[in-house]
């Protein structure tokens, strides 16, 4: 399975909104406890954000899977298949 490189860049995105990065350092990837604010109170910030964004609701079993940006793309294509 293939992940959506416009997903992938609408997440990256909504992460970045979310925790108010305004430019992405290329050497560090966007990770949960690797990136300043993303925290556990940032992480539902995060996830409020990407809900938004993609129009979608994650069940509360998932959210500790939403770490970095190709894990929650993976999740954002899951929920868009039901």
């Amino acid at each position: 399975m293939t992940i959506d490189r416009t997903n992938e860049q609408r997440v990256e995105d909504a992460v970045m909104r979310a925790l108010g990065i305004r430019a992405k350092d290329p050497s560090t990837p966007l990770r949960m406890g690797s990136t300043p604010g993303w925290d556990s109170m940032g992480h539902m910030t995060v996830v409020m954000e990407l809900e938004k964004e993609f129009q979608t609701s994650f069940p509360s079993y998932r959210l500790p899977e939403l770490i970095d940006v190709p894990s929650i793309a993976k999740a954002v294509q899951d929920s868009q298949r039901k």
